[in-house]
Formats: structure tokens, C-alpha cells, sequence
């Protein structure tokens, strides 16, 4: 956990951080879920955890970078903020009533971000896929990218609103394969 939390607090302190503003997936898809508890799962710098406080929402934003952490706090010090190593942390169950998980992968999760919903809550999941050709992002580790129509069966027991896998250049001009969906729990 310290190498990683080192690492991260690292890039938010010395770097430009390149995404500033709030991913589009949650701008356009944040509106199906009652104005209620949302969780932000690796916050970063937290551009969806301000956007949905701003919007009405009680976020939880939880990320393994202090540093990070921090700034979110300086910017609005209502959003409860949780430092925490994501490969040990666990999400409550039937406590969101929004979970957004945006650039990050961590599949032992998954269970419990559709437990950690209330029933008619939405999940916003959107990360890297893993694209096989010259010119995309080659990634350190392929286990922190999904495989193509992965995420889909991951989230197939819940009602699918949107879902799309697609070419996107990051605000980096790094170009990457992204996966996208937005789910409802029914039950």
C-alpha cells in the first residue's frame, strides 16, 4: 500500500494532472439516480466526487492518495473523504444510491459495488480496455484493463441503461480503448 499511495501522491503533487473536468459518462448519465449517497471509487483529484456534490449528492470519495484526498477537501470539505488501499477496501452494503468507478479497475470490487447499491441504484463504470493493436496504450500490468465485452458480463445481472466500448484520446493524447456502462439495480 505505501509504494502505491507514495506513488500517487507523487503524480498530484509534482504533475499536471491532465483530467480536470468531470468524466462525460457521469455528466450525462448522473441524473438517473435519486439525489441521495454516491460513492467515488479512486477519486484522483476528485472531478466526479465535486461535480456530484455540487449537484445535491453526499459523496464518499475514496482513493489511496492523502494528497489527493486533501485537495478535495480544500475544494469542498462537505465530501466525506476515505483514504484507503482499494485491493483491501470494502464498499458497505445498500448504502449508494450512486456508485461511479471511472479509470480504474479493480475486479474483486465488483460484487461489491452492485451490493453496495440500493435497490434502483445506478452504477457508472468506465475504464480501459485492454486493444491489441499498434498505437494504443500498453499497459504495465494487463490485469488493470478489461478485456473486450467484459465489462457487459460483469454488470449482466443488472439492468443495462448504456453501453458502449470505443476509441477515445485521453486529455494526455494518449489513445486508449475505453468501456462504458451504466446500470440500474433492480433487485
Amino acid at each position: 500500500m505505501e509504494k502505491d499511495r507514495e506513488k500517487w501522491n507523487k503524480r498530484y503533487s509534482e504533475e499536471e494532472y491532465p483530467w480536470k473536468t468531470p468524466s462525460k459518462i457521469v455528466q450525462d448519465f448522473y441524473h438517473l439516480a435519486r439525489k441521495g449517497k454516491a460513492l467515488d471509487i479512486a477519486s484522483g483529484l476528485g472531478r466526479n466526487a465535486v461535480f456530484l456534490y455540487d449537484k445535491g449528492f453526499d459523496v464518499d470519495a475514496v482513493d489511496i492518495s492523502d494528497v489527493a484526498l486533501s485537495q478535495i477537501k480544500k475544494k469542498r470539505p462537505g465530501i466525506n473523504t476515505i483514504q484507503a488501499d482499494l485491493d483491501f477496501y470494502n464498499i458497505e452494503q445498500n448504502r449508494y444510491d450512486l456508485i461511479v468507478n471511472v479509470n480504474y479497475l479493480n475486479r474483486r470490487l465488483i460484487p461489491q459495488i452492485k451490493e453496495g447499491l440500493k435497490k434502483e441504484g445506478v452504477v457508472i463504470f468506465e475504464t480501459f480496455t485492454l486493444k491489441e493493436e499498434k498505437g494504443y496504450m500498453k499497459p504495465e500490468n494487463r490485469d488493470y484493463l478489461l478485456r473486450p465485452n467484459e465489462l457487459i458480463y460483469l454488470f449482466i445481472d443488472m439492468y443495462v441503461v448504456f453501453y458502449q466500448e470505443r476509441d477515445y484520446i485521453k486529455p494526455d493524447g494518449e489513445k486508449v480503448f475505453l468501456s462504458s456502462i451504466v446500470c440500474i439495480k433492480k433487485c
